[in-house]
């Protein structure tokens, strides 16, 4: 690989869906694994009536406490597991919020939970928000789906890590992250490359892709990782 990858410190968005809940099981055990701390952040987006309250007070408003006790039992909860844990109530957009602390924070891991739903084999939603996070994230993100089982074990185990690839620069960029996951949890990652079912990529065409998609993971992994391809009469690479 070209860079060294690490995660030294994992940051947790939650807007306390239980969604997000599922998703702190996947934080916890990750955070755990690498003993690393783990940043929680909530983005506040108080209604204009609790806006002028505070204004005309200058007291938090009971959307405010609510927010602030909320993720503080939360924090407690994860602290109380002997991990390192701190939690950061904050006011605004909740992709501006949440980018912003990757950034602040030097995250090196983002936990998100989805809560998006199918709508036919070739389309998802995993919610406007997440989506902009996931997109723009300066770090990897992490999105645990709403279908999740609860209750993950706090020594997470995995059997396998699935990288799937469209033969795209963007598809090689991931592959030193799933290599990265692999050796760190002593499993294989299985390979899945998807052409995307278009007539005119006959078995020339297919081969230039697979050329420059090689290219790609030549540049992603490192000149020491040998990268050969070959395109048969299916998607196997």
């Amino acid at each position: 690989m070209k860079a060294e990858l690490k995660v030294e410190r994992i940051l947790y968005a939650t807007d306390f869906l239980e969604s997000s809940r599922l998703a702190l099981d996947y934080a916890v055990a990750f955070a755990d694994h690498f003993h690393a701390p783990l940043v929680m952040v909530h983005a506040l987006e108080l209604s204009n009536t609790a806006q002028e309250a505070e204004l005309t007070t200058s007291l938090p408003s009971v959307s405010r406490i609510t927010a602030q006790e909320r993720l503080n039992k939360l924090a407690i909860g994860v602290s109380r597991l002997g991990l390192d844990v701190e939690a950061h109530l904050e006011d605004g957009f909740p992709p501006e919020v949440v980018l912003g602390a990757v950034r602040r924070f030097g995250a090196d891991l983002l936990v998100l939970g989805t809560h998006g739903i199918h709508r036919g084999l070739t389309h998802l939603l995993i919610g406007s928000n997440t989506e902009k996070m996931l997109l723009a994230s300066a770090c990897p993100t992490l999105t645990v789906g709403a279908h999740v089982l609860a209750g993950v074990d706090l020594h997470l185990h995995m059997s396998e890590i699935v990288y799937f690839s469209d033969f795209t620069p963007e598809a090689a960029a991931a592959a030193p992250y799933a290599l990265f996951y692999g050796r760190e949890f002593g499993v294989p990652v299985n390979v899945c490359h998807l052409l995307p079912a278009a007539p005119e990529l006959d078995e020339t065409s297919r081969g230039k892709m697979a050329q420059a998609y090689c290219e790609s993971l030549k540049q992603a992994l490192g000149s020491s990782v040998s990268v050969g391809s070959r395109v048969g009469a299916g998607t196997d690479f």
